[in-house]
């Protein structure tokens, strides 16, 4: 009987549930394992890494199974102190997790290696063997700390991109996870079977951005500068351009915070205000803390907004630079039953429209939008790119706010025409500006330059994006001649630069009415030079307390800073520079992306230059995406340029050599045979320095600067 029913149970595992219990014995037997990728590199334009992964730990513990070497459950009391010691947390917390009746618990989380190391070592010197988890990961790590910090944005914990650049293209980051499928036995070893199975893995993409950490560096540096100097409330921001390409070289936003440490201190500053807080008002508070002023806070443009005023009656020929007595301030304009003021007290009198630019006069430009109209203004806003959602792949941006064109009316048309009463972001603004002053040629903004596959190392270049012809060249180049007298003569005096030709326009834009705490807007928007503009420079002060909230007085030095700076920087000669023995025969490289091979070669040889470009593609249809010197760079004839294309984009690096106490003549041979260009300050004598320094590695083509000197007779 014992064995009929043995026998009849077989039977129902074997012949009833057969199938049923082979399936699950398969599925437990099967096991994936999952294959992390890793997460894409964020680089500047010259190679510099802004993002990195870095090697830490997961701590865990399985509760009541933490042993000795000799199999002895170790105490609670002991293993929360060790814990806490070695990963410097608090002991009554870990003691509680300890506590805990689950299986496992995770401890700490993107522990550094050498709190690891303490770990293993306290372990080794307890001798504890088990129950006590180690697990490799990885966390986002930034080299440069704050800076770029509310552009680059932050990772969370699975490191997965929350804000900023970092969530914009996690998809292109993060990758694609593989995973290896086999069999185990009980024991977990692996069982030799035709269904394993290995899906490889894709990390994620590298991401070079246009930004350049030096001009980075050199925008966040002087806005800080203002904002503490003018007691702005409301913080600031700073934008630097290529008109030419669309490039965004810089994109500050001040305050800060520390991209390795974002929850370190509390964005109010006081810590005993900040442990009042809730946790949503906390959450606020980190948000607005986190947030990429420059695309995400919509501000009234001001004053800044006349050039765009200036331009469009200019290509309406509605009005001429210069014509006498166009335009007459007393003080105020009337428009139907309000008096609109000017900004300065005592009138400004007959004007030309380049006066009134200079004056920055709100009653001649509420004249000029009269003669305009509603309809033509909105035409070119569209056209210029002011209704569009600018700069998303940067961060979470909001659209421009404009009256619907069937609401306005006389008052709105007076205070759109000089730039209050609508708000738009500082990007958009200067897109706008930027084409103005790039002969009227409207290009998309770009951030990003180039994606490079980790796995392959192809590169994908992204293209510049001329949108459209907006204004002419004639209109452009008026422009640019009377924003050079703002400088010159007008409002943006402290914008000039010795040695350089700057045009810009001030803007002061008060808060609307009921709105009074956001206090004044202070900016200034700055270009250089004024023939083949190669920078623009907007600065935004927010909410400005000092001694005065009038932006060229405020926000104009801090452009005039960040040129003096960055022009030389980017190897743009002053204006009228004296012209040494030895470069009596250096030129400034032209511009020569977007066209063909073929013809690139045929306008920079005309300069004498060298031409490298390493292609299979056919030189009459290849086009040039981009090439090293940069345009505007100062080289000697004969110097060498290198061209790349979409097909070929590949950089060699090249180390700087030690050229001081080197002749011109020495130095100009060493560069040469490091692939690098050269650009001389001085006569004749020796080099007493150069930049960028000995032993950098830096791109084939780069120019060095160097500085040679006569040695003084004794």
């Amino acid at each position: 009987m014992c064995f009929l029913g043995i026998t009849a149970n077989l039977g129902r595992i074997l012949v009833v549930h057969g199938k049923e219990y082979s399936e699950n014995a398969y599925n437990n037997q099967m096991k994936a394992q999952i294959i992390s990728p890793k997460r894409g590199v964020i680089y500047d334009s010259n190679g510099n890494i802004l993002a990195m992964n870095v090697a830490v730990e997961t701590i865990s513990i399985n509760p009541g199974k933490v042993c000795y070497s000799n199999k002895k459950t170790v105490e609670n009391e002991l293993i929360a102190q060790g814990l806490a010691t070695c990963l410097e947390l608090d002991y009554n917390e870990v003691l509680e997790k300890i506590n805990s009746k689950s299986s496992v618990v995770v401890i700490a989380k993107k522990v550094s290696e050498e709190k690891a190391e303490n770990l293993k070592n306290w372990m080794t010197e307890n001798k504890i063997t088990s129950g006590i988890n180690i697990d490799e990961d990885t966390k986002r790590y930034y080299p440069y700390n704050t800076v770029a910090s509310n552009l680059i944005g932050l990772c969370n914990d699975a490191n997965v991109g929350f804000v900023g650049l970092e969530d914009r293209w996690n998809n292109t980051l993060t990758g694609t996870a593989g995973k290896i499928v086999a069999m185990q036995d009980v024991y977990k070893n692996p069982i030799s079977d035709e269904t394993e199975q290995y899906v490889p893995v894709e990390n994620g993409s590298n991401i070079y951005l246009t930004i350049d950490v030096t001009i980075q560096q050199i925008a966040e540096k002087y806005l800080k500068q203002a904002v503490a100097e003018n007691s702005c409330s409301g913080g600031g921001n700073v934008i630097v351009m290529n008109p030419q390409n669309g490039e965004i070289l810089a994109m500050a936003t001040y305050p800060d915070y520390n991209l390795n440490d974002p929850y370190a201190v509390g964005p109010t500053g006081a810590s005993e205000v900040w442990e009042t807080y809730t946790k949503e008002e906390k959450n606020v508070a980190y948000n607005k803390l986190w947030l990429n002023k420059s695309v995400s806070q919509l501000y009234e443009p001001g004053s800044t907004f006349k050039i765009i005023t200036s331009a469009i009656a200019l290509e309406e020929n509605l009005v001429q630079t210069d014509t006498e007595g166009d335009f007459m301030c007393t003080g105020s304009y009337q428009v139907e039953d309000y008096d609109i003021h000017c900004w300065r007290a005592e009138p400004h009198g007959v004007q030309t429209l380049r006066k009134a630019l200079c004056n920055s006069c709100n009653p001649a430009f509420m004249q000029l939008g009269q003669r305009i109209g509603a309809s033509t203004l909105y035409r070119y806003y569209e056209a210029l790119g002011l209704f569009d959602l600018i700069g998303s792949d940067v961060a979470k941006t909001y659209n421009s706010v404009f009256h619907e064109l069937q609401n306005v009316g006389k008052v709105e048309l007076a205070t759109i025409s000089f730039g209050q009463r609508f708000e738009i972001s500082p990007l958009q603004l200067i897109t706008a500006v930027s084409c103005v002053v790039n002969d009227g040629e409207l290009v998309e903004p770009k951030i990003v330059k180039q994606i490079e596959n980790s796995d392959t190392g192809v590169i994908e270049v992204q293209e510049d994006k001329e949108v459209r012809k907006v204004v002419s060249k004639a209109t452009s180049e008026k422009i640019k001649n009377m924003m050079q007298s703002v400088v010159v003569e007008g409002t943006g005096k402290r914008a000039g630069v010795e040695g350089y030709t700057i045009g810009g326009k001030s803007g002061t834009s008060e808060p609307m009415s009921g709105n009074e705490e956001a206090g004044y807007v202070a900016s200034f928007i700055a270009i250089s030079p004024i023939e083949n503009t190669q920078v623009v420079v907007l600065t935004v002060l927010y909410d400005p307390e000092g001694e005065t909230y009038q932006g060229g007085q405020t926000a104009g030095p801090v452009a005039a800073n960040i040129l003096s700076e960055v022009l030389p920087y980017l190897g743009i000669n002053k204006d009228g520079e004296n012209v040494t023995t030895q470069e009596k025969s250096v030129v400034n490289i032209p511009n020569v992306s977007s066209k063909t091979v073929s013809e690139a070669k045929e306008i920079l040889e005309k300069y004498g230059f060298q031409i490298y470009c390493n292609i299979t593609e056919n030189e009459t249809t290849a086009m040039v995406t981009d090439q090293m010197p940069k345009s505007g760079s100062l080289l000697e004839k004969g110097a060498d340029v290198y061209l790349y294309t979409g097909e070929n984009d590949t950089r060699l690096s090249t180390q700087v050599p030690t050229l001081t106490g080197l002749t011109v003549a020495e130095a100009r041979q060493k560069l040469k045979e490091n692939k690098l260009n050269i650009k001389i300050e001085g006569e004749e004598g020796k080099v007493v320095s150069q930049e960028p320094q000995a032993e950098k590695s830096v791109e084939e083509g780069t120019v060095v600067n160097v500085v040679v000197q006569k040695e003084e007779e004794s």
